[in-house]
């Protein structure tokens, strides 16, 4: 296949089963074995991290436990993680992607994959692309899928297409014929609890949610934003940038530990609230933005699980970490468990100088204009009453 011409070309380079595929570079008699990366403990209650394709063959799955693992394969092999090691094979893959030109555009959504920007290769991208698999996988011996599109979230789409080691084309014109077909929940960012939810609406593809006739039953039971930042999806618009001088390690978090189990989950997401209200407040004072948000759940055995999620668009607003952290928690809660903490952070922050923000042509833009008389307000209070005496939240 060969590219049209187009304004950009970007590509979303997706690491398989990477810690596995680590752990199999280093030592080749794992090649062709079950195996998951998951803490060991004398009653296998740690939780896999990543399990590799053979593992898969019998349903074994991340987050799963180990003793669920073993009951599905007996010949499962476990291996504790080595994290310095995956950051070492993580650096040698931005690296080797920096190599690739001068100035290219190289952003890491996460350690195990990324976004490059290879416009200035134009037709040449698809060859480009199959130089980068195969380089990726003599030099360090990792295997990758590759998505190509006009912007980032159609090569991401792409990038699950084919795995492993697959490469995808995806233009705006084939999504009727490539993408809507798919189910809704391959939709990036519909987590598991909300596709059944759509289904229940009769939402079962992605192309249903952009018939005309559903619009006002999604918009009546998920709101307006869910409605347009998805519609938007499936007409595979996305004006992001790739951005390639972010600062991984820098964050913004917190938590708050319970003085005993909690079950209730309106509590939780009360919480959260507050929680993502801190941020928001401590990003906005910063004048930061985030790209990557995440929640922390500790239940009361102990067990502690971690997920995050890269945005589509920076943002230091609360209402929209608040929204995208429920999002994460309602994905990987476990109800029948009591919680003892519960958290949310953010990373890859960015100064709000720095970002060049496109309005969508969703976008309400009396409320943009409300929001912003708003702070303006708050500003002035707080210049005669003192600094910091009133903030901005969410109810």
């Amino acid at each position: 296949k060969k590219l049209n011409k187009i304004s950009k070309i970007i590509f979303h380079i997706d690491m398989n089963c990477f810690y596995c595929s680590c752990e199999i570079a280093e030592n080749e008699d794992l090649s062709g074995k079950p195996i998951v990366v998951a803490h060991k403990d004398i009653i296998d209650r740690g939780i896999i991290l990543s399990p590799s394709y053979e593992a898969r063959k019998y349903g074994i799955k991340a987050t799963m436990k180990v003793s669920e693992a073993k009951r599905l394969c007996k010949d499962i092999i476990v291996i504790e993680p080595r994290m310095e090691l995956y950051h070492k094979y993580s650096q040698d893959f931005y690296n080797y992607l920096l190599s690739l030109a001068k100035d290219i555009k190289v952003e890491m959504a996460s350690c195990d994959e990324a976004y490059v920007d290879v416009s200035q290769f134009g037709t040449g991208a698809v060859e480009l692309a199959s130089k980068i698999q195969k380089d990726i996988y003599e030099l360090y011996g990792l295997p990758c899928s590759i998505g190509i599109a006009p912007n980032k979230f159609l090569a991401k789409m792409a990038s699950d297409m084919k795995k492993p080691m697959g490469i995808t084309i995806l233009r705006k014109r084939d999504l009727p014929e490539v993408m809507w077909p798919l189910p809704i929940e391959d939709l990036m960012g519909i987590g598991k609890k909300t596709a059944p939810k759509l289904k229940y609406l009769g939402i079962n593809r992605i192309g249903d949610f952009v018939k005309e006739e559903n619009k006002e039953k999604i918009i009546l039971e998920f709101g307006k934003q869910f409605y347009e930042s998805n519609y938007e999806k499936c007409l595979g618009i996305d004006n992001s940038e790739v951005v390639g001088d972010y600062v991984l390690s820098s964050s913004i978090s917190g938590s708050n530990t319970f003085m005993e189990d909690i079950a209730n989950v309106d509590v939780l997401y009360s919480t959260l609230k507050v929680i993502c209200n801190s941020i928001a407040y401590r990003l906005q004072k910063d004048k930061q933005l985030a790209l990557n948000i995440g929640v922390q759940i500790r239940y009361s055995n102990f067990e502690t699980i971690n997920r995050s999620k890269t945005l589509i668009k920076e943002t230091n607003d609360e209402y929209e970490l608040y929204r995208r952290c429920k999002e994460v928690f309602d994905d990987y809660y476990d109800d029948t468990k009591g919680v003892r903490l519960i958290g949310a952070f953010t990373n890859r922050l960015k100064k709000e100088s720095e970002v060049n923000k496109q309005i969508s042509i969703f976008h309400d833009f009396d409320n943009l204009e409300k929001d912003q008389k708003i702070k303006t307000i708050i500003a002035d209070i707080n210049k005669t009453i003192g600094k910091e005496s009133l903030k901005k939240g969410i109810k």
